[in-house]
């Protein structure tokens, strides 16, 4: 396990955090404040501005000034990460602003891996591992039928 993962509650809400027993050791000695603060994630370059994407095929990256742009520019404070293992125009056209869609259309290089998953674990963990993104549990009405796992950004 590679980073914190939340327990939520019926209201989605987070009740519980597990975490790894060395960031548990730190906490306890006063050495890791947050989850970004931990070391530094393995897809992600030196100054945490590049996140390698393994399935985007060779030298993919999600450059995560962009990724932040792009959801200011559209009014996007949190949004569904949406894993989804399925070609991209197999997406519900009211499920296309959410973070894998968003990756495979506006940020994907080589539009030969865009029907392949990119918002993978590994990519989600070194979005949270910048310190500009933290996970939540959100709802979503009219998109899907419970709180769904989701990324806020952190303002």
């Amino acid at each position: 396990m590679g980073s914190v993962q939340f327990i939520h509650g019926d209201d989605g809400e987070a009740v519980f955090a597990v975490l790894p027993i060395s960031m548990y050791r730190a906490l306890m000695a006063g050495g890791v404040r947050s989850e970004a603060s931990a070391s530094s994630h393995p897809l992600l370059n030196e100054d945490q501005t590049m996140i390698k994407l393994p399935y985007g095929g060779p030298n993919a990256y999600l450059h995560v000034p962009d990724l932040l742009a792009y959801l200011k520019a559209h009014g996007i404070k949190h949004l569904a990460i949406n894993q989804r293992a399925q070609t991209l125009d197999k997406f519900a056209k009211e499920q296309l602003m959410t973070l894998d869609p968003i990756i495979r259309r506006e940020f994907l290089g080589d539009l030969r891996y865009k029907n392949t998953m990119q918002a993978t674990t590994e990519v989600v963990d070194a979005l949270v591992a910048t310190g500009h993104f933290r996970r939540i549990k959100q709802r979503y009405e009219g998109l899907f039928i419970r709180a769904v796992n989701a990324l806020e950004v952190v303002e």
